[in-house]
């Protein structure tokens, strides 16, 4: 079984490389066009509402209830008909619960608008904020069928989706910009076009693939479905408990809009370079794993459980500790490399390289939390991870509050990392108080030998970086010579280390 894990994974991770490639190249062009601008600032906060309900119902709640439920009508042969009534009445819900919401917000904006200074940070906010909404629509669908696709275990093709995005968002900027005028006030309006072509491109990537396993969805409103109500009941306490990141991501940027120009921009490059590792191996591990534990948790076989969830903490330890610390120690460089051009200055650099840091300090923590919640999810146990979730955003807001003063965007970032530990810390904690007990000291010896592992690459990146600093030395040639080489001594000590990695008996 973890032969077949570890496959999942590496095709669901090879899949996020290539679309979190992308998506780096779609941020280096966009800080080539815009930088860290107040009018940047308002795009992505008004590209965040929607996606903040797309982490929320998509691909939070609705996938995470979805799948479960699926996946039991899917493995059970006298059920497996009914696979087909299940998706068209959540392809309906979908519908009815994005375009509601595009209404809403395309009236509030309007409204929103006529009493909104023009000077105001807020205005192109709410401006733009009903030309980037429908994108909701489409993504949803989109995330729908990646459920469909993740409960046959199948992972590649949805993991490149996002693709699809990057491509029209990029082809926008080069090409319809200068439609819309010189002025960037009227060139950030070729982005909403961007994404709304991207989010239909995402989904209509789908579908062939979701057809060949002979689903046709169509509207159906058969609420009283057993499988529905069975949803329905993981879906309502669900949506708090996924709502955390949105949640906290939402009010991050809103209280960074309430300080300088340019501090909402310079967290959005930094979250991009810091869920890098979160995208390509802790959802990858998380999503490639939920089916199998899905599956022993339906069979009763919790043996198997155990030992699914300890290897896909062995491989989040392999890949989150060299992330880390490669982006601790190599911030300002790599930021400088991937984004001082155009508009993008060293007054950018500084605004991104400092929360990078405090980012960084809680990402082993945030791909920890991707496994746990799934354990709760395979359980069907959607309360504890609810009252942990509104634990944490209320944490977050007060945090926020507090570090902020003293470390303006950068406590923010830290609030961010401290909530992680402590989210993850209670997950842990009280799924092992109520369900199954963990070989524990199994685990933290895991952790202790890859991080041995890579102390002697930590110690090669500060020799090289003095090394750079004295000689100057080419940035590229700098990057490419620290992160290859201190790879390269980490991959020679982890062979030798992998005898030593526990497996639970």
């Amino acid at each position: 079984m973890s032969k077949k894990i570890f496959r999942a994974i590496s095709l669901l991770a090879l899949g996020t490389i290539i679309s979190r490639i992308f998506g780096l190249f779609r941020e280096i062009v966009s800080a080539n066009f815009f930088g860290t601008t107040k009018i940047y600032d308002a795009f992505l906060l008004a590209f965040m509402i929607p996606n903040f309900f797309r982490g929320l119902l998509a691909e939070g709640a609705l996938t995470s209830s979805f799948i479960p439920v699926f996946t039991e009508y899917l493995t059970n042969e006298e059920k497996q008909k009914e696979t087909k009534k299940i998706l068209d009445i959540t392809f309906t819900l979908s519908l009815i619960f994005t375009f509601s919401l595009f209404l809403f917000f395309f009236l509030l904006s309007n409204l929103v608008i006529k009493f909104i200074n023009y000077e105001s940070k807020w205005f192109y906010v709410f401006l733009l904020l009903k030309f980037t909404f429908p994108y909701l629509i489409f993504i949803s669908l989109s995330a729908l069928y990646t459920g469909v696709l993740n409960s046959y275990k199948t992972f590649f093709l949805p993991s490149i989706s996002p693709v699809v995005l990057d491509f029209f968002w990029i082809f926008s900027l080069f090409f319809l910009s200068g439609i819309f005028g010189e002025k960037l006030e009227e060139k950030i309006f070729s982005l909403c076009i961007g994404i709304i072509f991207g989010g239909v491109g995402q989904f209509l990537i789908l579908v062939p693939s979701v057809r060949k396993l002979g689903y046709f969805p169509k509207l159906s409103f058969n609420l009283s479905h057993p499988a529905i109500k069975k949803m329905k009941y993981l879906f309502l306490p669900m949506i708090i408990g996924v709502a955390v990141g949105p949640i906290n991501l939402l009010v991050d940027y809103s209280l960074a809009n309430l300080l300088s120009s340019g501090m909402v921009s310079g967290l959005w490059y930094a979250t991009r370079l810091y869920q890098l590792p979160l995208g390509i191996f802790g959802i990858s591990i998380s999503t490639a794993v939920l089916p199998w534990l899905s599956e022993n948790f339906a069979k009763k076989d919790f043996k198997e459980f155990e030992k699914n969830l300890h290897y896909a903490f062995t491989i989040l330890f392999l890949t989150f500790i060299p992330s880390t610390f490669i982006l601790i120690f190599l911030k300002d460089e790599i930021v400088t490399f991937l984004f001082k051009r155009g508009l993008f200055d060293i007054n950018s650099v500084k605004l991104t390289s400092y929360p990078l840091f405090f980012y960084s300090l809680g990402i082993i923590f945030y791909g920890g939390i991707s496994i746990m919640t799934r354990c709760f999810y395979a359980f069907n146990d959607t309360k504890t991870p609810v009252k942990i979730g509104i634990l944490s955003i209320i944490t977050n807001f007060v945090l926020d509050i507090i570090l902020m003063k003293f470390l303006a965007h950068g406590g923010i970032a830290l609030s961010t990392s401290l909530v992680g530990i402590i989210n993850f810390a209670l997950l842990y904690h009280f799924f092992e108080k109520k369900y199954l007990k963990f070989h524990y000291k199994k685990i933290l010896k895991n952790f202790l030998i890859t991080f041995l592992s890579f102390i002697p690459s930590i110690l090669f990146m500060m020799f090289s970086k003095k090394i750079f600093l004295i000689y100057k030395i080419p940035l590229f040639t700098f990057l490419l010579t620290s992160i290859g080489v201190g790879l390269l001594i980490y991959f020679f000590l982890i062979k030798f280390s992998l005898k030593f990695l526990i497996e639970v008996d």
